[in-house]
């Protein structure tokens, strides 16, 4: 890779010299994506308005910095960023509320979308002059403060993010207990007072903002094993793909009372499939061979929402049932000294043969999808690192950040799907001129936009990533840091060519 310095260097040399000859045509910002995610945002005040697409701006142009390294050292524009997080009439459901519309835009047309439903922690232990955190920790000695991100991006079944439908941001209450004194308060507690219940205001939230002709799938891991969930998601007629918690009772559909796993482990193998384990923190990238097994049957239900503490009979009274189809994901056997893959997923999607079972394994196998928008959030928008006085404050900004991510993600995945498309759908037209020319080091423009493949691998250079034959295409990081250094070359071609400039 050359030389950053030496290759600005060439280029402004270009340019000058050629007069500007062929980089006339190179006009507006880095930052059009923002004006055109949020044209319909209303703060009551135009000025502020403005403001806020300058900010957004700035924040997405270097998306690894806080407020003042985004700003590019200008105290004055920091300062002005700093007063519009702190002013009353911005809130963060009016920064979510304008990029849903944009998300319900993005969905038309998809006879299929699914929800990817999950939470992350943002510690922010080490900020002590932040005012309003709660308790991340789930130690009962000591408590790190920070605060619980739970969102639901959208995605197509090729994975696709098509944007977020439900974004909440809160934290724990800080309590002094022991675990069983926590086991008897939460099964004391109606859903309603839960920490819980966000899974399934997620839902009705999200369920609210599909298409009439688009069916959703909600996917959720272990943490979505919730009585109450089934039954709305029975109710509201999305479906869903959850991993069982634990080892539900169950119906048969002969009306046999057993559990899940026993009704399992009765049933024959339907088929063996690959499954590709992508990296993360607890593993590395390998290839399991699962069994999978398929049964349905009925899953009986305890209603909490309805049933209060006080009436304990009842509480425990079984009033309602829900059909699932149960599937067994089992790894035979794991490679030595490897954890093995074993999972059980409940859905009220069918899965009676082989194929439809599969079908299920795979939709679910999108959930990961999450754990790259919650990298991205945090290791390529440095969430954790920004630093404002008062939790109401770090919200409205985790909620701009969280946008950016996913703009991030979504210029990701239309290389790998949508290679041949033009990269207009990625980039503004100062953007990928600016990038052909930084690449090319030349300061004339091609006749027409290169392809979407070849801007994001472009990106990728500039952020590190090699380009060799075996690697693919870029990482998520690779592009992030490559799309910061894209921003800095558009300012400086945007000054070049500013006919008041010299």
């Amino acid at each position: 890779m050359k030389n950053d310095s030496g290759e600005i260097g060439l280029l402004v040399e270009s340019i000058v010299k050629s007069g500007n000859r062929h980089m006339k045509t190179v006009t507006g910002n880095g930052n059009e994506w923002i004006r055109e995610e949020f044209h319909q945002i209303d703060f009551g005040d135009k000025r502020l308005k403005e403001r806020f697409f300058e900010t957004a701006g700035l924040l997405s142009s270097k998306a690894s910095g806080s407020i003042y390294p985004s700003c590019h050292g200008s105290w004055s524009q920091a300062k002005g960023a700093y007063r519009f997080f702190s002013n009353e009439r911005v809130s963060e459901s009016a920064l979510f509320r304008t990029h849903c519309v944009q998300t319900q835009k993005r969905l038309e047309g998809h006879s299929l979308v699914f929800s990817l439903q999950d939470t992350s922690e943002l510690n922010v232990d080490s900020h002590k002059k932040t005012e309003g955190l709660g308790s991340i920790s789930k130690a009962y000695h000591k408590h790190k403060m920070g605060l619980m991100l739970h969102a639901s991006l959208m995605v197509t079944q090729e994975g696709l993010p098509l944007g977020l439908s439900s974004l909440k941001c809160g934290s724990r209450v800080s309590r002094e207990e022991t675990p069983q004194e926590k086991q008897r308060r939460l099964y004391q507690s109606t859903m309603k007072e839960k920490e819980s219940i966000k899974w399934i205001e997620t839902l009705y939230e999200t369920a609210a903002r599909i298409p009439k002709d688009t069916c959703l799938i909600t996917l959720g891991d272990r943490e979505a094993d919730i009585f109450e969930l089934f039954r709305v998601a029975s109710s509201l007629k999305p479906f869903f793909i959850i991993r069982n918690r634990k080892d539900r009772k169950f119906i048969d559909e002969k009306g046999k009372k057993t559990t899940v796993q026993t009704a399992l482990s009765k049933t024959p193998i339907l088929k063996t499939i690959a499954l590709t384990l992508p990296k993360n923190q607890q593993r590395v990238a390998r290839t399991a061979y699962v069994d999978i097994r398929s049964i349905s049957g009925w899953l009986p239900i305890r209603n909490s929402l309805v049933y209060g503490p006080t009436n304990k009979d009842a509480s425990r009274h079984i009033h309602e049932k829900v059909h699932v189809s149960a599937i067994s994901v089992k790894e035979q056997p794991p490679p030595e000294g490897v954890a093995p893959v074993e999972w059980v997923l409940l859905t009220n999607l069918t899965a009676t043969d082989a194929f439809e079972a599969e079908e299920k394994v795979n939709g679910y196998r999108l959930r990961w999808k999450r754990e790259e928008f919650f990298n991205t959030l945090k290791s390529g928008c440095c969430v954790e690192q920004c630093r404002l006085n008062t939790a109401t404050k770090l919200t409205k900004m985790i909620t701009l950040k969280s946008i950016i991510a996913f703009k991030l993600m979504y210029m990701t995945k239309m290389a790998a799907l949508c290679p041949e498309a033009t990269c207009t759908d990625v980039l503004s037209k100062v953007e990928w001129q600016t990038l052909y020319c930084r690449i090319q080091t030349t300061s004339r423009l091609p006749e027409h936009p290169p392809t979407v493949l070849q801007a994001i691998t472009w990106l990728g250079q500039l952020g590190g990533f090699l380009n060799r034959r075996a690697e693919g295409l870029p990482g998520i990081m690779s592009l992030w840091r490559g799309y910061e250094i894209l921003q800095e070359t558009v300012r400086l071609f945007i000054i070049l060519n500013n006919k008041n400039c010299g």
